[in-house]
């Protein structure tokens, strides 16, 4: 059963959560209702269905009134979408559960999109997964780094992904507006490396990041990364990257360019001079505050100590790949 968040991810990436449960959205959408009529002349719902409501009656503002006005009527959609309102039309989120979507498409165009993907969803995976993987080895003829399809892939799903090879991050893609979740990525993984043996391909860290990892081989996975659940298109971007990447980590090793340090982190930071900085800022996914707190020195001296590593070492831990090492380097040096 197709849930809202397959719908979602699969027809309109860009629409963005304004309001409701992360729990609510792996719930099965079974139909799409579409109005651009106000309370209280709003259709009825069936069981299941997602309602896509015209921009510009809402407007901006609270979400209450329309919630209200779908109560009233004893109309309980499972999603609702408002379509037609651009990114800098924020709409004020609501204690409802119902998820609240925002979407810059107009409403005729985006329903019918959404009506055709529940009508025949394998259909619209498998041309896709086809799409990507050609978009992908593409990629791949033109510059033979596992970085380029990478990228590729992530900027077509609105996802951050990396490739993770022997321990060695080989490719880092934070999606627009998540850099922030690369760091924080770069822990998790951190500690995912650490742990015991992973049989799950998909699941949620402490501080409420979503992972779902496909293996491209013994010691090489490809990870996705976001602070939202994942769909099923993401599952079949994840399968479809990793037979180009399988196919790339199969030829003779070449040279390649990889934004890492020379040498090891922890060799190059021996002395201490920078070690319990660079590890304080990459344990606070690059912000410089929480770690001047851990530290108990100014923010001014956690900068001083960054620049002079910067320059001296080549590190910096407020990179997302340089993160990743250190406190790869960190975990295995406590172990």
């Amino acid at each position: 059963m197709t849930s809202v968040i397959d719908l979602w991810r699969a027809v309109d990436p860009e629409a963005r959560r304004a309001s409701g449960s992360l729990e609510a959205l792996a719930q099965p959408a079974r139909g799409v209702l579409r109005t651009r009529a106000v309370a209280p002349h709003l259709p009825p719902t069936a069981v299941g269905e997602v309602l896509v409501v015209d921009g510009p009656l809402v407007g901006a503002g609270p979400l209450e009134p329309l919630l209200a006005a779908l109560s009233a009527a004893g109309l309980r959609p499972v999603a609702i979408v408002v379509a037609g309102l651009r990114a800098a039309n924020r709409l004020e989120p609501s204690s409802d559960e119902i998820p609240v979507l925002i979407s810059a498409r107009p409403i005729g165009p985006l329903t019918d999109a959404l009506a055709a993907y529940l009508g025949d969803e394998p259909g619209h995976l498998a041309r896709f997964a086809a799409d990507l993987r050609l978009a992908a080895a593409e990629a791949a003829l033109t510059d033979p780094d596992p970085s380029a399809p990478t990228g590729l892939v992530a900027a077509r799903t609105g996802r951050g992904v990396a490739v993770v090879v022997d321990g060695e991050l080989r490719a880092l893609h934070p999606r627009p507006a998540g850099r922030a979740l690369a760091a924080r990525f770069a822990a998790a993984h951190a500690r995912l490396l650490g742990g015991s043996p992973r049989v799950e391909s998909s699941r949620r860290t402490r501080d409420g990041l979503w992972l779902l990892e496909r293996r491209i081989r013994t010691g090489a996975a490809v990870w996705f990364f976001d602070d939202l659940p994942f769909a099923r298109v993401d599952e079949v971007a994840a399968d479809a990257l990793g037979v180009t990447l399988r196919a790339l980590l199969r030829r003779a090793p070449a040279a390649r360019v990889v934004a890492r340090p020379a040498q090891p982190i922890a060799e190059k930071a021996r002395d201490g001079r920078f070690s319990e900085t660079l590890l304080a800022v990459a344990r606070s996914n690059g912000r410089i505050a929480p770690a001047a707190r851990s530290l108990g020195v100014h923010r001014n001296t956690v900068l001083y100590r960054l620049r002079a590593a910067r320059a001296e070492l080549g590190i910096d831990p407020r990179r997302p790949d340089h993160a990743l090492r250190i406190l790869a380097e960190a975990g295995a040096h406590a172990r």
